[in-house]
C-alpha cells in the first residue's frame, strides 16, 4: 500500500492543483525538505504571507524594545536597526525569489530570537532575586554540588537568601512545612554546574534555562522540513515560553533533550539509511529522564511505538525495545548513579518527593475548581488516582487507535496532569515544541496490524473505556470529599484597609478522625504566600465531627494583601491524613465582614 505525499495531502486540502510529481524519495525525505517538489503559486503565496506574520511579529517586538532605552545603551541602536531589519524582512520575504531562501529564513529566526530575547537579558541583568524557588534550590544545589558536597544530603534552606520574601515562593507541604531540599534527578543542578564552576554566579540558573530555551528553538527551526520553518520563528516569538524560562521555569533545561528524542523516533534501531534517528533518541530521552520526572512519562509511549513499528517492519520487536530501554536507563544511570553511592536513601527521597511528601495543591488544572472555592475542597489521593487512571488511559488509546495517534499523542500527554493536585502551567505547555517536531517528522501510520480484537473491538479499547469510567469516578469523588466544611466569619483589615492581619473561619470536621489542619489565604496572588497559624502558633486540632472557631495570623514577616474591590478570596485547609483540601467558599472584597486594627 502506497502511503501519501505529505506534500501532495497540503495541496489537496488547501484545494491547489495536483504540481509536479515528487521524486523516488520516501516520506521521511520529502518532510526533511530534502526532497521537496517545486511548490505552486497558491503554496508559494501562502508560505510568503505566513511569513508575513513572522516579520510583523519582529516588528512589533522591534518597537517594545525601544521602551527599553534607559536600560541598556545597545538599544539605542538595536531598536532600530531590528525595525529597519523588520521592514528590510517584508521586502525579501515578498520580492524575494522564494521564502524558503536561507537568507531569508535565517534572517527571520535571528531577528526573532533578537526581539524575544533581548527583553529578558535585561532583566536578568538588572534583577537581584530568583522568582521560583525551583531556580533558587537549582542554584543552591549547585554551589554545594561544586564546593564538593553531596547536595542530597544537605540542607538547602540558603535558598531562602536569593528569594524575595521567601515565604512567598516556598512550594509547601501538607504536613505544615516546606520544600528545601533537592527534590530532582542530579540533572537538574549538573545542568548549571559547569557554568558555575566558571564563575558565572549571577542568576545562573534563570541564564542557562534561557540559552536553553535558545537551543529548543533553533533545533526546532532545523529539524522541521523547511518549507514549515516559520513555525519555530512563531515559537520563538512566543512570550510565554521566553518568559517563563528566563523567570525561574526551569522545565527549560530538558526542553532540547527531549526535541532530539521525539525527531524521528519511529526509526529508532532501523538501518544506517535511517540516519541519526535510528540511535539518538534514547540517548536524549535518558538524558531528558535524568533532569527533571516529567520526561519520564513519556517513556511508555515511545516503548509501545517502536515496538509496534518493529513489529511492523517484521522484525522481532522484544530485542530492540529491550534496547532502547537499556540505553535510557544506562544514561539516566550515568548522570544519577553516582549520587545514589554517594547517598542513596537520601537520592531516592528526594527524586520520589511528592510521594514521600505530598505537597499543596496548586496550577491552572481541574484542581483550580477546588482551590478557588467552587467545590468546597478534595480529596489529593483520589485526584492523584484520577490522574494516574487517565494516564493508563491514554495509552491504552494510543494502542487502539495507534493510527490516529502516533504524530500527536505528544500533544495528549498533558491530559493527566490536567486532573493532578498540582498542574502548573508547564506541565501542559512545555512538550509542545517537542510535539511539532514529531508531528512534522514522524512518517504516517500504519494500516492495522492485525492486532486481537473481540468483535469489532480490541483489549485496548475495552480498557480504555473502563479507565475512562474510572477516572470519572474517582473525580467526582475527589471533588466531592473534603473532609472539612469552613465558613468564614470576619477578617482584622489594617488602617489603610490594604492588608488583612487576620481572619476568623469556623471549621467542622465531616470525618471520624482527628484533624489537624494547616491553613491558607488565598487573595489571588500567583503562588500561597505561606501558612497562616493560630496565635502563638499553637496547633488546631479538631475532634471527629466536632466545630471549631479558630483566627488565623499570617506567617512571621508578612501579611495578606487585600483583593481588588470587587474580587474575592478563599481560606483554605490541608490536612495530611486524610491527603486533603477544604476551603470556604469564595469571600466577595466589597462584602467582608471586618474589624478594623486600631
Amino acid at each position: 500500500m502506497s502511503v501519501p505525499n505529505p506534500l501532495a495531502l497540503v495541496r489537496q486540502r488547501l484545494g491547489l492543483a495536483p504540481g509536479p510529481a515528487p521524486s523516488a524519495a520516501s516520506d521521511h525525505e520529502v518532510l526533511d525538505g530534502r526532497a521537496e517538489s517545486l511548490p505552486s503559486e497558491r503554496l508559494s503565496l501562502l508560505e510568503r504571507a505566513v511569513w508575513s506574520l513572522v516579520w510583523l511579529g519582529v516588528l512589533v517586538g522591534a518597537v517594545n524594545l525601544w521602551a527599553s532605552w534607559t536600560s541598556w545603551p545597545v538599544i539605542n541602536v538595536l531598536a532600530p536597526a531590528m525595525v529597519a531589519i523588520a521592514l528590510g524582512g517584508f521586502a525579501l520575504c515578498w520580492c524575494g525569489p522564494s521564502p524558503r531562501s536561507w537568507i531569508h529564513q535565517g534572517l527571520g529566526v535571528a531577528s526573532a530570537l533578537v526581539v524575544a530575547i533581548t527583553p529578558q537579558i535585561i532583566t536578568l541583568h538588572t534583577r537581584l532575586y530568583y522568582t521560583t524557588d525551583a531556580a533558587a534550590l537549582d542554584h543552591v544545589a549547585t554551589k554545594v554540588f561544586v564546593n564538593g558536597h553531596n547536595p542530597y544530603a544537605s540542607s538547602l534552606a540558603a535558598a531562602g537568601q536569593y528569594l524575595h520574601t521567601a515565604a512567598y515562593f516556598w512550594t509547601y507541604t501538607l504536613s505544615g512545612g516546606h520544600v528545601d531540599s533537592v527534590s530532582y534527578p542530579a540533572g537538574s543542578f549538573l545542568f548549571y554546574a559547569p557554568a558555575y564552576a566558571l564563575g558565572f554566579h549571577h542568576e545562573v540558573v534563570d541564564w542557562m534555562d534561557l540559552y536553553a530555551w535558545i537551543a529548543t528553538a533553533l533545533l526546532v527551526f532545523f529539524l522541521v522540513p523547511r518549507f514549515l520553518r516559520w513555525i519555530a520563528v512563531l515559537l520563538a516569538l512566543t512570550g510565554i515560553f521566553t518568559g517563563v524560562f528566563s523567570s525561574g521555569g526551569t522545565d527549560a533545561a530538558f526542553l532540547p533533550f527531549v526535541v532530539l528524542a521525539l525527531w524521528h523516533w519511529d526509526r529508532y534501531g532501523r538501518p544506517k539509511g535511517a540516519g541519526a534517528a535510528r540511535w539518538l533518541g534514547p540517548i536524549a530521552l535518558g538524558l531528558a529522564c535524568s533532569i527533571k520526572q516529567t520526561p519520564w512519562f513519556l517513556v511508555p509511549f515511545l516503548v509501545i511505538g517502536i515496538w509496534i513499528e518493529t513489529r511492523r517492519d517484521g522484525r522481532s520487536p522484544l530485542p530492540v525495545v529491550t534496547r532502547y530501554l537499556a540505553i535510557v536507563l544506562g544514561v539516566f544511570a550515568a548522570v544519577n548513579l553516582p549520587f545514589i553511592i554517594w547517598g542513596a536513601g537520601a537520592w531516592w527521597h528526594a527524586t520520589l518527593l511528592p510521594l514521600t511528601q505530598p505537597l499543596v495543591a496548586d496550577g491552572q488544572g481541574l484542581v483550580s475548581l477546588a482551590i478557588h472555592g467552587l467545590t468546597g475542597g478534595a480529596d489529593l489521593s483520589l485526584l492523584m488516582d484520577a490522574s494516574l487512571a487517565v494516564l493508563l488511559g491514554l495509552l491504552a488509546a494510543y494502542i487502539a487507535w495507534y493510527r490516529q495517534l502516533k504524530r500527536i499523542w505528544l500533544l495528549l500527554v498533558p491530559i493527566p496532569f490536567f486532573f493532578s493536585p498540582r498542574s502548573f502551567t508547564g506541565y501542559l505547555i512545555d512538550f509542545f515544541p517537542a510535539a511539532l517536531v514529531a508531528i512534522l517528522t514522524v512518517a504516517p501510520a500504519p494500516a492495522a496490524l492485525g492486532e486481537r480484537r473481540w468483535g469489532r473491538l480490541s483489549p485496548a479499547h475495552f480498557a480504555f473505556g473502563a479507565l475512562g469510567a474510572l477516572s470519572a469516578v474517582l473525580t467526582t469523588l475527589a471533588l466531592t470529599s473534603a473532609p472539612l466544611t469552613l465558613s468564614y466569619d470576619s477578617a482584622a483589615i489594617g488602617p489603610l484597609e490594604q492588608h488583612m492581619f487576620a481572619v476568623t473561619v469556623t471549621a467542622t470536621n465531616n470525618t471520624g478522625s482527628t484533624l489537624t489542619p494547616h491553613f491558607m489565604v488565598d487573595v489571588g496572588a500567583a503562588h500561597p504566600t505561606g501558612f497562616w497559624t493560630a496565635a502563638h502558633g499553637r496547633p488546631v486540632v479538631i475532634g471527629p465531627h466536632r466545630t471549631v472557631t479558630v483566627t488565623i495570623f499570617p506567617p512571621p514577616g508578612t501579611a495578606a494583601y487585600l483583593p481588588p474591590w470587587a474580587s474575592d478570596s478563599v481560606v483554605d485547609a490541608y490536612t495530611s491524613n486524610p491527603r486533603a483540601l477544604s476551603t470556604t467558599n469564595e469571600i466577595w472584597h466589597n462584602y467582608i465582614p471586618r474589624a478594623k486594627v486600631p
